[in-house]
């Protein structure tokens, strides 16, 4: 037990060093950029918004770095917590893609203010696509929560339904996101959106109807 203890704070100071990196990077590249620096792309990877040299530099750190917080104030106060311990990875991943996002947007962030070129439309879409991916492989794992997975008044309802809804959302989230990774590679914005929308609202509904299926079971009983 107190080895699992030890095991789980060094992962966090792990995880907090990593989310601090946005700010080590901006500090070393600081006095190089300009006064203002590209913050918005548009899929096609044109630039479409600038932001000043300050906030670029530490204001959206500070803000990815204030959402980690949040995610890990919020798991750690889920009256159902102890589940999401034993979800496995996925309570892990969620929280690592953010530090991930947060390195990789002030990477990006820095480079354009540099004067490099960035395909960030490309490399964002790829990114998320490869999350969901990975996230539908853990999603049949997770336990019922408030926090992580998805929250549907159905599902929240019943224990039976968060599992089965779980369930079917992994077989939906892990070839979808590959899919979505492949049509970022190619720019084809209207399919990514709409595989993002399938994925997301066939779970959602067939919530719904596991619901409505067994109010009438219910009823006739």
């Amino acid at each position: 037990m107190e080895e699992k203890k030890n095991r789980i704070r060094r992962m966090e100071g792990i995880y907090w060093a990593a989310a601090m990196v946005p700010f080590v990077i901006s500090l070393a590249c600081y006095s190089r950029m300009p006064e203002q620096v590209p913050t918005q792309w548009g899929w096609d990877g044109q630039v479409h918004g600038y932001s000043g040299r300050l906030m670029a530099c530490f204001g959206i750190p500070a803000f990815m770095l204030a959402m980690e917080i949040f995610v890990a104030a919020a798991f750690k106060m889920d009256p159902k917590r102890k589940n999401i311990e034993r979800s496995g990875a996925l309570a892990w991943i969620s929280r690592w893609f953010m530090a991930a996002l947060g390195i990789l947007a002030e990477i990006v962030i820095v480079l354009g203010g540099l004067g490099y070129e960035v395909d960030v439309g490309r490399i964002m879409s790829i990114s998320i696509g490869l999350l969901i991916t990975v996230m539908g492989n853990y999603l049949p794992r997770c336990r019922y929560n408030f926090t992580m997975g998805i929250r549907t008044p159905w599902t929240l309802n019943d224990a039976q339904n968060w599992t089965r809804t779980h369930r079917l959302a992994g077989y939906c989230w892990t070839p979808g996101g590959i899919v979505m990774a492949v049509l970022g590679y190619f720019r084809l914005a209207i399919p990514y959106f709409a595989v993002l929308v399938v994925i997301t609202l066939v779970p959602a509904v067939y919530s719904y109807v596991l619901y409505r299926r067994k109010e009438g079971e219910g009823e006739h009983d």
